[in-house]
């Protein structure tokens, strides 16, 4: 895996709404989340919400979204794209150790995530992070497709990262 210099990963800021909205449509077409979506999480949980920024090109190619379920105990991670040119650099595994170490920080007991079940390599990038998969929601968003839902103990996310590391 290469390294990706000068991508930086940082706390979101509403200047970023449009250029994240073009990498999600970018990444995931119909199906990506819009402008609205990002201002709302951003007002809900400003330290969930990171980019990846190619210093060097000055421009947003990638983010994470997360967010924490009703009562504190459950951490969302909602989102990850990444634009193709910057996958496989260590991009999305940089956005996601700093998401779990906010929903960390936040106290949560375990995180959860979806994924199309087709998706090897999001489903690699997971299982990294001590992920397992519970169970498969058929129809997830209502648009036919099937979505396999993985848990993390963060207990379990801790030792995996010290054991990779």
């Amino acid at each position: 895996m290469n390294a990706a210099p000068d991508v930086i990963v940082r706390l979101f800021t509403p200047a970023d709404l449009i250029p994240c909205t073009e990498v999600e449509r970018a990444v995931y077409g119909s199906g990506a989340y819009s402008t609205y979506f990002f201002r709302q999480l951003y007002d809900l949980f400003p330290r969930l919400l990171w980019v990846a920024e190619d210093r060097r090109m000055g421009k947003i190619v990638g983010h994470l979204c997360a967010a924490i379920g009703q009562g504190g105990q459950t951490g969302w991670m909602l989102n990850t794209a990444v634009l193709a040119h910057y996958r496989r650099q260590g991009v999305g595994r940089r956005l996601m150790e700093q998401g779990m170490a906010e929903l960390r920080a936040a106290g949560v007991q375990r995180v959860l995530v979806t994924a199309e079940p087709e998706n090897e390599a999001a489903l690699r990038l997971y299982e990294k992070f001590g992920f397992q998969p519970v169970r498969l929601e058929p129809d997830y968003y209502g648009d036919g497709c099937d979505r396999l839902v993985l848990e993390c103990r963060v207990m379990q996310a801790e030792v995996t990262q010290q054991e990779g590391s």
